[in-house]
Parts: C-alpha cells; sequence; structure tokens
C-alpha cells in the first residue's frame, strides 16, 4: 500500500472519523481570487496536501493535518499537490516509521475510544468476548485470529467483560435547548501575524494532541484494555509488511 492507502485504511478499520482542518489558510476570504486557494475539507488521507506554511510562522500550522500528513510522510507520500501520485516517492523503510505508529498523534486518536469510535460501538454490542475478538480481527486485517492470537486477546478482555457497559445510551431531548453561540477564536491569512494568532495555533495544536476524550459509556479500566489491543492490533506488522 502506498501511504494514502495506508493511513486511509487504518481509519476505516478502527472506525474513526477523519475529522480534520480545511486545507485553506484564508478563512476569512480577504486573499484575491488569484491568490487564494482552498481545497476543502479532506475526508480521506488523499485528498490532502501540504501548506508547508509552519515552516515560516507557528500561527500557520494546521496542527491535525500536520499529525497525519507526518505518518504519510514517512512513509513516502509527497505533499506537494502537483507531484502528489508521482512514482518519485521514498518508500525505504525506516526507523521514524514505527516510531511515529508507537507514539504520534494520530495513532492516540485511532486507539483512544472516543464517543465516536467504531470499536467503541462494537464493545458496546450484546456478543460473547469471543466474537468481539474474530471481529476485531477480521475489521483490522481481513482474517480470523489464530488459535494463540484468540487465546491471548480472549484472556486479556475477559476480566471485567460482562460489566464492562456503564451506563445505556440515553435518548437525547425532542427539543434541546441550544446553547449561547460563541464565536470562536480562529486564525486566517489576515490575523496570522498578530501575536494573539501563535497562542491560539499552539492551544489548536494541544487540542489535536489530546484527541478526543475517551467514552465514558465502557468501564474505564476494561476500556483501556481495549485500546491495549487496539494498539497492539494497529502496530502489527501485518500493516507494514508483507508476510
Amino acid at each position: 500500500m502506498q501511504a494514502e492507502q495506508f493511513v486511509d485504511s487504518l481509519f476505516a478499520a478502527t472506525g474513526k472519523p477523519f475529522a480534520v482542518e480545511p486545507v485553506n489558510l484564508d478563512l476569512d476570504s480577504v486573499r484575491t481570487i488569484e491568490n487564494a486557494l482552498d481545497l476543502g475539507r479532506a475526508s480521506r488521507a488523499w485528498m490532502l496536501a501540504s501548506t508547508s506554511n509552519e515552516r515560516d510562522r507557528p500561527s500557520l500550522m494546521l496542527p491535525r493535518i500536520q499529525a497525519v500528513a507526518e505518518v504519510l510522510e514517512v512513509f513516502g507520500w509527497r505533499g506537494a499537490r502537483p507531484d502528489a501520485s508521482s512514482g518519485v516517492r521514498e518508500v525505504t523503510a525506516n526507523v521514524l516509521q514505527p516510531a511515529l505508529l508507537s507514539n504520534g498523534t494520530m495513532t492516540s486518536w485511532l486507539t483512544r475510544l472516543s464517543d465516536d469510535h467504531g470499536l467503541t460501538r462494537l464493545a458496546l454490542e450484546n456478543q460473547p468476548l469471543d466474537a468481539l475478538v474474530q471481529r476485531l480481527f477480521l475489521r483490522m486485517f481481513t482474517r480470523a485470529p489464530t488459535p494463540s492470537e484468540r487465546q491471548l486477546y480472549t484472556d486479556l478482555l475477559r476480566p471485567g467483560y460482562e460489566s464492562r457497559i456503564t451506563r445505556e445510551p440515553t435518548v437525547a431531548p425532542s427539543a434541546p435547548t441550544a446553547p449561547a453561540r460563541v464565536r470562536p477564536k480562529y486564525v486566517a491569512w489576515s490575523n496570522h501575524m498578530k501575536s494573539e494568532a501563535n497562542t491560539w495555533r499552539l492551544a489548536e495544536e494541544a487540542a489535536a494532541r489530546r484527541g478526543d476524550p475517551a467514552t465514558t459509556r465502557l468501564d474505564p479500566e476494561w476500556r483501556r484494555r481495549l485500546e491495549d489491543v487496539t494498539w497492539a492490533l494497529v502496530n502489527a506488522p501485518e500493516w507494514t509488511h508483507i508476510l
């Protein structure tokens, strides 16, 4: 797989939404059409392009895109859109690949079981533990676990499995009261030179690194067990090597 296929497959297998900023630094549309560039909000990794602006000023970085792009780049992706599909890529295995998969921001999004995570929904279903492990492997590797793998992961997830669900989903009220709308502070081309712009962007970067909060619908101790399993499956050699 090429870099874009690899990253898109990880998001598809885990069921975590691909949520990044718009590929656009002119959010308030103050630049002329000749100098404006808007590539929209990407829903897949292959739709991204590097803005390469963070080298000039921290306020111009797009932290969520950057977290995905750093993984793409170590697997040979070229951020310049005219060259993105060219055959000139550095695809040799390197030490940064396992390092980013093990510890990178993007991997933390994929392995933390938030409310919108696909594996959270899977874990909330009423099913035997053996069926859950089977479905995890089908999702991640499109194959069934070997006997030793099945034993390993069922032993890890068995403690607390029957009491893993902390509360049933609640039904939202028919007419919820909308909170007061607060205009967000955002960085755009027109204000990126202001001193506050770096502060706002660094706060966004910190939020991107934290990721979404963990779900409260699963018992925390058991949830962390499943997160460990997810991390192990995401970092398995089958994702990056032909066996």
